[in-house]
């Protein structure tokens, strides 16, 4: 016979529950993303109907495919990098490669970190890493990464 525990099972944290839910919401009505919408997302990532069915992880998988379909992927794109704030020419240019960086995960549903730009720019001798580059070369980036964008969505379709 087995003894059966005392101890009561581990429940969600409330407030870090609370706090996803409100971070999902959020980016639902930041991306446009309306109930029904939401609701067939929450489906096909998951297979669940509702967010109250979901659990932590599957919870922070919306939120993360929220994210990156709003063009902010998070830290996971800066791969443990701390970045300086860019000077007004370079920000667009860098906001730009962000962008298209996400994009590419969302079309191939590979993760493309900014080592992927950076191995672009090694590979053509624009720089040694994105950090590095002129504005003429960040330009050359983003029009690389635009190319690479629409072979794979034509691959795709």
């Amino acid at each position: 016979m087995t003894q059966t525990s005392t101890r009561p099972r581990p429940k969600r944290n409330p407030d870090a529950y609370v706090r996803l839910l409100r971070a999902i919401h959020a980016a639902c009505r930041k991306n446009g993303i309306d109930d029904d919408t939401r609701h067939s997302l929450l489906e096909t990532l998951t297979g669940k109907t509702s967010l109250t069915q979901c659990s932590f992880v599957d919870m922070h998988k919306v939120l993360d495919h929220l994210n990156r379909a709003s063009g902010h992927p998070g830290k996971a794109a800066y791969a443990g990098r701390r970045r300086v704030t860019p000077i007004a020419e370079r920000a667009p240019l860098l906001a730009k490669i962000d962008a298209l960086l996400a994009e590419l995960h969302r079309v191939t549903g590979e993760v493309h970190t900014l080592k992927y730009a950076d191995a672009i720019a090694r590979k053509n001798r624009w720089g040694e890493c994105v950090d590095f580059c002129d504005i003429a070369a960040l330009a050359a980036i983003v029009g690389a990464l635009s190319r690479t964008l629409a072979s794979k969505k034509k691959a795709g379709k």
